[in-house]
């Protein structure tokens, strides 16, 4: 399985792609470029935006996971390996509750067994 941010990556192409085209017809539509129309700027800024955020998620394809800016906005694990991963992270944390909750009641044991003293 992929990735979420393969995903990502796939959707702000496509989202860069569609800006563009709009860009290009409000662009036509006027006969010359200024950046005085909210409907040139708009997408152009958008379009930067979103090509900026694909770049840097490209160009930490390469370094391993938790190492990278992105890494904690998008995860570039397998989905296989981040499902198992939040398995066994969920699993540890529930048997560290356990070890609170049993700290928790032999503490009211032991203050209600000295309190009746």
């Amino acid at each position: 399985m992929e990735s979420a941010a393969s995903r990502l990556t796939r959707l702000l192409v496509g989202f860069v792609l569609a800006l563009m085209v709009m860009t290009s017809i409000a662009i036509l539509e006027e006969g010359e470029f200024s950046l005085s129309d909210t409907m040139v700027v708009a997408p152009i800024s958008l379009s930067v935006v979103a090509g900026t955020t694909l770049l840097v998620i490209i160009a930490g394809r390469s370094k391993p996971h938790g190492g990278w800016v992105t890494d904690n906005w998008v995860s570039r694990e397998p989905e296989d390996e981040m499902r198992s991963r939040l398995e066994r992270e969920r699993d540890e944390a529930s048997m560290q509750d356990l070890g609170s909750k049993w700290a928790r009641m032999e503490m009211e044991h032991l203050e209600s067994k000295h309190g009746e003293e």
